[in-house]
């Protein structure tokens, strides 16, 4: 056999074995890579989705409360006598009308059931007779789920709009307690079906013009071989040498080979087959590359070492706190850490972190500007050699989901929280009481002959008069164990673990504060300036029976305190 022979059939063997090996790499780089975005992607529509379906829900949500409000403070206005069970059901039948006419995008709607397996609303649509709801297992789906009273998230099959095919559906539902409602609402989850198979499709189609190339280079080689087989064998050392350095720098610094320097041109159609493969590998890199900046700029990362010492933070971590990487790398989270979260909240989550378990919840923080802000975090340990070496936190922006919770539990006036929240409030603190054996104090405060000021300079001053009130309210309530609520019009609410003398002098260094705040009341005839009257009730948590009956016991001795002449105190015995 002749060298040039040999040397040819070498060549060529090692540009075969070469080839398919960078191939096959490349399709399995590339097939890896495209499992993980398949998984990504359709992660990211379900949950961009439940964020979706949860917003909508809440917001309506806030709007039956606040037509709920207009009922109720039309409830107070009207007389005894007044058909007010036809107003309510009225009501409701005008919200539910409105909930059926709610859309959401192209297909979506609100439904409405009640637990009587009852559907109100139906397919978009108000029921005006209500029909048992058809299907039970995914009624009693709903069932399971709104028993978690924030809501829940339910996934089955249902049929869009003028088919009859089932498509695969999420949908948001949550009780409205009020009407022992169950409202939710969903979507299809085929939307990202479709997209995955029309990127499969693409891949797959790619793959297949990346096979066609391979072949189509084979041919030429072999024709190549067999034209210049023996001019080849003088410059093939040459050819093989500048081949194997352009591929080298093309691989390393993702650029074409350099075609310029090679001489047969079966190695310049290798080098454009491989050119044809580096740019596949690029886009798919470019692609990768884009969904890695997409978590860096929206999921909020940070790594620590086992002594919680910052190793290393990404981009959405720095937009949040406000503070650049280098000012980060080498604190602990103390950095960002809210003045008001107590220390036992932190002592909780390292007990469990440092015994290799996951932690998952909500955390306060504070950016370098000072501003509040409020991330869904969830932290994992990190091992080497079976050892905890540091942890990796991943966070989602909460503040907007807080900002809406902090407006459904307060007063829009006054800052202060609201009655529905002093309802929830008051029976966790009476067992909080209970279980501690600790003091708890309710204060009703009302101000002295506010009709008469509203009378006398107007609603508008009136309102300012309440803020003033509510400033000073807030500032004596500032202890974690303190509360103070706007209970409806001028009359406010105090909770306390302060003992019975100690919530003696607190209530009347409160009512002095607000005499000394110089309010003018030309119709009080108890003080020139505006007053209040404050009944308190204060017992043991073993004491108390319920909550109902320490409200009535804090209202008689305001009436009391109001009876024994106003601008006084009078606490229960």
């Amino acid at each position: 056999m002749r060298l040039s022979k040999f040397i040819n059939k070498f060549i060529f063997s090692i540009a075969f074995i070469s080839t398919s090996l960078a191939f096959l790499v490349s399709i399995i780089f590339q097939y890896i890579n495209f499992e993980k975005d398949k998984h990504y992607i359709k992660s990211e529509f379900i949950q961009l989705k439940k964020n979706n379906l949860q917003k909508e829900i809440e917001t309506v949500f806030n709007l039956i409360e606040h037509e709920d409000l207009v009922m109720q403070r039309l409830k107070n206005n009207l007389k005894e006598n007044s058909n007010i069970e036809k107003i309510e059901k009225e009501n409701q039948d005008e919200i539910l009308t409105w909930l059926a006419s709610y859309k959401i995008g192209n297909n979506g709607y609100i439904f409405v059931n009640n637990f009587d397996n009852e559907a109100l609303i139906w397919d978009g649509k108000k029921l005006e007779t209500p029909i048992k709801y058809p299907f039970e297992s995914l009624y009693q789906k709903q069932l399971n789920a709104v028993k978690n009273p924030n809501g829940d998230f339910i996934f089955y099959k249902f049929k869009k709009p003028n088919t009859i095919e089932k498509f695969e559906k999420i949908a948001f539902v949550k009780e409205y307690k009020k009407y022992n409602w169950i409202i939710g609402t969903g979507t299809y989850l085929d939307e990202v079906e479709i997209e995955l198979a029309r990127k499969e499709a693409i891949f797959r189609s790619s793959i297949e013009d990346q096979i066609k190339s391979l072949l189509l280079l084979f041919i030429f080689i072999l024709l190549g071989v067999y034209i210049i087989a023996k001019k080849l064998s003088k410059y093939i050392k040459t050819n093989i040498s500048n081949l194997t350095i352009s591929f080298e720098k093309a691989a390393r610094e993702n650029k074409k080979i350099d075609t310029d320097n090679l001489t047969y041109k079966e190695f310049i159609s290798l080098a454009n087959n491989l050119n044809m493969t580096l740019e596949n590998k690029n886009i798919i890199e470019k692609e990768l590359q884009d969904y890695i900046n997409l978590v860096n700029e929206h999921i909020i990362i940070s790594s620590t070492n086992i002594k919680g010492i910052i190793t290393d933070v990404n981009k959405a971590f720095c937009k949040i706190s406000g503070y650049e990487k280098e000012e980060l790398i080498g604190k602990t989270h103390q950095i960002i850490r809210h003045p008001e979260t107590a220390e036992l909240f932190y002592k909780k989550m390292w007990d469990i972190l440092l015994t290799g378990k996951e932690w998952k919840g909500e955390i306060r923080n504070i950016d370098k500007n000072k501003k509040d802000y409020w991330v869904q975090a969830i932290i994992k340990p990190v091992y080497k050699n079976n050892e905890i070496v540091g942890f990796t936190a991943l966070r989602t922006n909460i503040t907007d989901k807080k900002y809406i919770e902090h407006l459904s539990i307060t007063d829009e006036l006054t800052q202060l929280y609201n009655r529905r929240f002093f309802n929830t409030k008051i029976e966790d603190e009476i067992n909080r009481a209970k279980r501690e054996n600790n003091y708890f104090s309710l204060l009703i405060l009302d101000i002295d002959y506010f009709k008469e000021f509203n009378d006398t300079y107007g609603h508008q001053e009136g309102d300012i008069a309440l803020e003033k009130v509510s400033v000073v309210l807030k500032n004596f309530t500032n202890r974690s164990s303190d509360f103070a609520f706007r209970l409806g019009g001028e009359e406010f609410g105090i909770i306390t673990t302060l003992d019975k003398i100690k919530v003696l002098e607190f209530a009347n260094h409160l009512k002095n504060e607000i005499e000394n705040l110089k309010i003018e009341h030309k119709s009080s005839i108890i003080s020139k300036y505006l007053t209040i009257s404050i009944g308190i009730t204060s017992k043991k948590g073993t004491f108390i029976s319920n909550s109902n009956t320490l409200y009535k016991e804090a209202d008689d001795a305001l009436y009391k305190a109001k009876k024994d002449g106003r601008n006084c105190i009078f606490i229960q015995e």
